[in-house]
Parts: structure tokens; sequence; C-alpha cells
């Protein structure tokens, strides 16, 4: 079952992900005036604006890691019916560079998350999002690029 497609229904994954992309590409635009503003307040009050900054910039590097978490899960499913040895490589090698991008998105998450603690709790989900679960994150990260996905080229000849 492929999991990403399934996470998303009622809508189609290319949909879905359209949208998401589309979010966080609007999410940029705005943040480049706010980050003007942020350099622009008053001294008394600069700190606060760069805490919004942070909290702006990590909504939208959850949109944009949503949208990674979704196309991996849909590439791990192809790759796993996939027969073609080109097709196959060509999965490995988007899935890695997805990994690639996240992990960047994750150390810049961290270091937001140790700025700001109100990106530590989510109260609608009641989950805590704190610096060690994002560090254990980046480990899980590192361990599928530099060790899964080469193990997998290695034992399918890829």
């Amino acid at each position: 079952m492929n999991v990403a497609e399934d996470y998303v229904r009622p809508f189609s994954l290319p949909v879905f992900n359209k949208y998401l992309n589309l979010a966080a590409e609007e999410m940029e635009k705005g943040l480049d005036s706010y980050r003007r503003a942020a350099l622009n307040a008053p001294a008394a009050k600069r700190l606060g604006a760069f805490r919004e900054v942070l909290l702006a910039e990590q909504l939208q590097r959850m949109m944009r890691s949503d949208r990674a978490v979704l196309e991996f899960e849909d590439l791990r499913f192809r790759l796993a019916h996939c027969g073609d040895r080109a097709e196959s490589v060509r999965l490995l090698n988007r899935m890695a560079a997805i990994v690639f991008e996240e992990i960047q998105r994750t150390a810049d998450s961290l270091e937001t998350a140790r700025r700001d603690s109100r990106l530590g709790y989510e109260w609608e989900q009641d989950y805590i999002y704190t610096p060690d679960i994002i560090e254990e994150k980046l480990k899980v990260l590192r361990v599928t690029l530099e060790q899964h996905i080469p193990a997998f080229r290695q034992r399918n000849g890829l």
C-alpha cells in the first residue's frame, strides 16, 4: 500500500504536493519582507522580531518537510515495485537527494528550536519536538543517506 497516497486522500499525491510547494513558496515571498522588517525594527524590538522570523521560517520548513516525506514514501513504494534497473537507480538517486535536503532543513530546525522553545510543543497534536528529538531525526536521516541507501544499492546491484 502506498502510504503517501493514502495519507493525502481524498486528494491525489501530485495535487497535494503541488499545493504544499506553492504554500511554501508563498511563505518565502512573505519571509523576504518579514526578514527586512526584523532587521529594521527598533533595537528594543529586534530580538522579538527575529524570533518571529524564525517561527515563520520553521512553518515553511515544516511544509517542505511534509512534502519531502510524502515524496520519499511514494518513491519507496515505487522502488519496491520497480523491475527496471535504470528506473530503480533514478528513484534511489531522488530519494538520496530528498534525504540530503531534509538533513539541512532539520539542522536549521534544530538551531531554531534551540533559540525558541515555542517550537518544542505542538498543542493541537499534543506532541513534543525538542532539540533532542530533532537530533535523533538527524541521526536517522544520516544513517539512511550514508548506510541504508548505499546498502540497498549494493544488495540490488544498483
